[in-house]
C-alpha cells in the first residue's frame, strides 16, 4: 500500500451468504458463542449517569481519538473510530478492494473478512491455517501483484492461534503496496500483542475492539490505527457518523477508569481457559492452545457437541473443523459448561422413558428390541422414568424382558412427575451417576432433563401427525431425533469414541 495506492472507490457488490451469531432458542440460558466480554460493574453505569446529553448530539467530538493516541504514542490522525470492529473491517475492504484485487485471508478466521471481501468484488484467497504457526510461507507464495490486502488476525477467531512480529514483518516486505490488516480484537487476552510493532510499518492497518475484554459489544465500538491517509479513506467510504456519542463516551471512560475490571476479566478468562485446555485434552477434544477468551476444540462430529450442549441451555458456536467456546469467566457458570461438556461425551447413564420409548402400554407391545436394550446395559447403567404407577411400569418391564436390565426405576409415586427434574435427578441419585443422557418422547421429558443438567434426546415420530409432534420436541430443545434405542447405541459409541 504505498503512499499514492489505491484510494476510496465504489466497488462491486455482489452476493453473500449471511453471516452473524444466530438467535438463541427459548430455552437457552448460557450464551457462550459469540465471545462477548463479561459486563462492566453498575458502577460503571453511575459514572454514566449524567451524560445524558450524549444520546441526543451527534458523535462531532474527538474525544476518544485523543484518548486512543494517546495510548498507543500516535498523532491523533491516526486512529479512525467505527460502529465496531465490523465496520471498520468493512470500510477497509472497501477502500482498498474493487473487481481484479486479491485478499489473502488466512481460514478459518473472523467470518466477516470472508463475507466483506466478495462484496468489495475482490477474489479472496484463503490460506489454510488449522493449527501450529502462521502459514507465512504459503501466505508469500499467495502474494501476486494484485494483491491488495493482506489479513493477519492474531489471537485468531476462531482458533485462539497466533502470528509472531516476524510474520507481519514478513508480509509487509512482500507485499509493500498491498493494506497489511492486523486485527487484533482479542489481544488483551494472549499471544503476543502485534500491535507497537506494527505501527512501525507503513502499510499496516491495526483494527481493535471495545467489544471483547472492555464488554461493550452491544455499545459497537471499534479503531483502526493507520496512516493518516488511509484514516481519510476509512473516512470517507461511508457514514460520517459512526458509533454514536454515548457509546463512544462509554468507551472512554471504560478505558480511562475500566482498567482494573478489565484486568480481572482477562486473569479469570485466562484460568479457565487452562482448565478447559485439560479438561478437553482428557476427553478426546483435540483443544488447540488459545490465547483469545475462548477455545477451540475438535471433536470428530461438532454438530454433536453443539447440540448436546443446546440442549442444556448453553449455546456454543460449531463450524466444520470444530467448535469455538466462550469461557463465560464465572465459577458456577464455568462448572457447569464441564458437566455438560462431560454429559454430552461421556455420560455415565443413559434414562429412559417407558412409555412410547422402551413399550406401547395401550397396546401391550415392545417398541425396543430385547437384544439393544441388552446391548445397551452392557456399557451403560440404564435408568426408567416414567409418569405410570409403580406396579404397571414393573408388570410391562417383566412382560418385555427388560427389567434384569433396569437399575434404576422412577416412577409416579416417588414425587412430581416430569417436566419437573426431580424424577430424572433421583433417577441420577439411584444410579449413582452424575451424567447422564434421557431419551424421551414428548416435550415434558426433553424439559426435565435439560432442567436436571442431563442431554435431552428423542425418539423420532412418525405416522401421521409425526412431522408436527417432531417439531413440538424440536421446539422444546431435543439435542437429536433419533430412530430409538439401536440409534441411541450408535450415537454412545461415536461419543465413546472421544475418550482416550
Amino acid at each position: 500500500m504505498s503512499a499514492g495506492g489505491p484510494g476510496p472507490r465504489p466497488a462491486g457488490r455482489v452476493p453473500a451468504a449471511g453471516a452473524g451469531i444466530p438467535k438463541a432458542p427459548a430455552w437457552v440460558n448460557v450464551r457462550l458463542d459469540g465471545n462477548q466480554g463479561r459486563a462492566p460493574t453498575p458502577q460503571f453505569l453511575a459514572g454514566l449517569a449524567r451524560e445524558v446529553e450524549a444520546i441526543r448530539r451527534y458523535p462531532l467530538d474527538d474525544s476518544l481519538e485523543q484518548v486512543l493516541a494517546h495510548r498507543h504514542g500516535v498523532a491523533v490522525d491516526r486512529i479512525f473510530v467505527g460502529a465496531g470492529g465490523d465496520d471498520v473491517l468493512d470500510r477497509l475492504c472497501r477502500a482498498v478492494l474493487e473487481p481484479g484485487r486479491r485478499a489473502i485471508v488466512p481460514a478459518p478466521t473472523f467470518e466477516m473478512l470472508e463475507r466483506y471481501v466478495p462484496l468489495a468484488g475482490a477474489e479472496l484467497v484463503s490460506v489454510p491455517w488449522t493449527d501450529g504457526v502462521w502459514p507465512r510461507r504459503a501466505v508469500l507464495d499467495a502474494v501476486t501483484a494484485d494483491t491488495a490486502l493482506v489479513a493477519i488476525v492474531s489471537p485468531n477467531n476462531p482458533t485462539g492461534l497466533v502470528a509472531t512480529v516476524d510474520d507481519v514483518r514478513a508480509v509487509c516486505a512482500a507485499a509493500p503496496n498491498a493494506a497489511v490488516l492486523v486485527d487484533a480484537a482479542y489481544a488483551e487476552f494472549g499471544g503476543e500483542d502485534l500491535t507497537a510493532a506494527a505501527l512501525s510499518f507503513p502499510n499496516t492497518v491495526v483494527v481493535r475492539t471495545f467489544s471483547k475484554a472492555f464488554g461493550l459489544a452491544g455499545l459497537r465500538v471499534g479503531y483502526a490505527i493507520a496512516r493518516p491517509d488511509v484514516v481519510r479513506w476509512l473516512r470517507s467510504v461511508g457514514s460520517p457518523f459512526t458509533c454514536g456519542t454515548w457509546s463512544r463516551r462509554a468507551a472512554e471512560v471504560r478505558l480511562l477508569e475500566g482498567g482494573a475490571e478489565v484486568a480481572a476479566y482477562v486473569r479469570d478468562v485466562a484460568r479457565e481457559r487452562d482448565a478447559m485446555e485439560r479438561h478437553a485434552a482428557k476427553r478426546g477434544l483435540a483443544p488447540l492452545p488459545s490465547a483469545g477468551n475462548f477455545v477451540f476444540v475438535r471433536p470428530p462430529e461438532p454438530a454433536w457437541l453443539r447440540d448436546a450442549l443446546l440442549g442444556v441451555g448453553i449455546a456454543v458456536r460449531a463450524f466444520p473443523s470444530g467448535v469455538r467456546i466462550t469461557m463465560p469467566a464465572d465459577d458456577r457458570t464455568f462448572a457447569r459448561l464441564l458437566a455438560a461438556i462431560d454429559a454430552a461425551v461421556a455420560p455415565a447413564a443413559i434414562l429412559l422413558d417407558l412409555d412410547g420409548v422402551l413399550a406401547d402400554i395401550e397396546g401391550r407391545s415392545a417398541i425396543a428390541n430385547l437384544d439393544d436394550v441388552c446391548a445397551l446395559a452392557a456399557v451403560r447403567p440404564l435408568g426408567v422414568v416414567t409418569s405410570c404407577p409403580r406396579r404397571l411400569a414393573e408388570s410391562v418391564l417383566q412382560r418385555h424382558g427388560f427389567a434384569p436390565f433396569v437399575k434404576a426405576l422412577v416412577t409416579d409415586e416417588d414425587g412430581p412427575g416430569k417436566p419437573d427434574p426431580a424424577p430424572v435427578r433421583l433417577a441420577l441419585e439411584r444410579l449413582g451417576a452424575t451424567s447422564a443422557w434421557m431419551l424421551g418422547d414428548n416435550p415434558s421429558d426433553v424439559a426435565a432433563a435439560r432442567a436436571a443438567g442431563v442431554i435431552p434426546l428423542a425418539v423420532a415420530p412418525s405416522g401421521i401427525g409425526g412431522e408436527a409432534h417432531a417439531d413440538r420436541l424440536r421446539v422444546a430443545g431435543a439435542a437429536r431425533l433419533i430412530g430409538g434405542i439401536a440409534a441411541l447405541r450408535g450415537l454412545l459409541e461415536s461419543a465413546a469414541r472421544l475418550v482416550p
